[in-house]
């Protein structure tokens, strides 16, 4: 999977603090700033899995991974202001967020990395999709 990254930097914002926001997020990002622009590009998710667990915000997040689904890509959007403090939000800031896109490589399935990033859970827990998928084939 290969995580793309961009976000303007408005002349209020310190670009520091915008680069380490995304680095809050995505460790290994390798960010340039030209023309008030941060583009970034990683390939480690496993932060941003770390705190859609601990935030208890797995729903929330498969369902903004599943609307933003474009061929072989999704993409969305978090807050700067969140980032910055180590946390996920799927809320554009007044500053414009960060845009992400996350892209499967050739070998990889999109929905497989959706549903390992962001699992389906049932009273809090995490689940086992395809085992429930099973069982209601067997139920039907």
């Amino acid at each position: 999977m290969i995580i793309k990254l961009k976000s303007k930097i408005k002349p209020t914002e310190d670009k520091e603090k915008v680069i380490k926001a995304v680095k809050n997020i995505f460790k290994d990002a390798k960010v340039v700033v030209e023309d008030n622009q941060l583009i970034g590009e990683a390939k480690d998710i496993s932060r941003f899995k770390e705190l859609l667990r601990s935030q208890a915000i797995l729903d929330t997040a498969r369902m903004v991974l599943e609307k933003g689904i474009v061929g072989s890509s999704t993409k969305f959007n978090i807050n700067k202001q969140a980032a910055f403090a180590g946390l996920v939000n799927f809320d554009k800031d007044i500053h414009g967020g960060i845009f992400v896109k996350l892209i499967a490589e050739e070998d990889e399935d999109l929905m497989k990395l959706i549903k390992d990033i962001a699992p389906k859970t049932k009273n809090g827990k995490i689940i086992d999709e395809d085992e429930e998928e099973e069982i209601n084939d067997v139920k039907n």
